[in-house]
């Protein structure tokens, strides 16, 4: 997925180092993880940065299901 982003200022690697946070983030949903990359991939060519943070995955919404904290470990780490 992060190959497909070509983006000119994203270090490649960079999306497999937040594999947990992804993980707990989009609560494994492969729909949610799609949507909160490619909205951050979005955001980072409208605002010039060409990269994808952590941040910026950060303030992406994802539906109701991801959201919500479904999992005990989201619930022990507030979500």
């Amino acid at each position: 997925m992060e190959n497909t982003l070509l983006l000119h200022d994203h270090p490649s690697g960079s999306l497999v180092k937040l594999d947990r946070y992804l993980h707990n983030r989009t609560d494994g949903m492969i729909g949610a993880l799609s949507h909160a990359i490619h909205g951050a991939a979005i955001d980072a060519i409208l605002s010039g940065t060409e990269r994808v943070t952590k941040e910026a995955i950060d303030a992406i919404p994802l539906d109701h299901a991801a959201e919500t904290a479904a999992s005990p470990l989201k619930r022990a780490v507030g979500g």
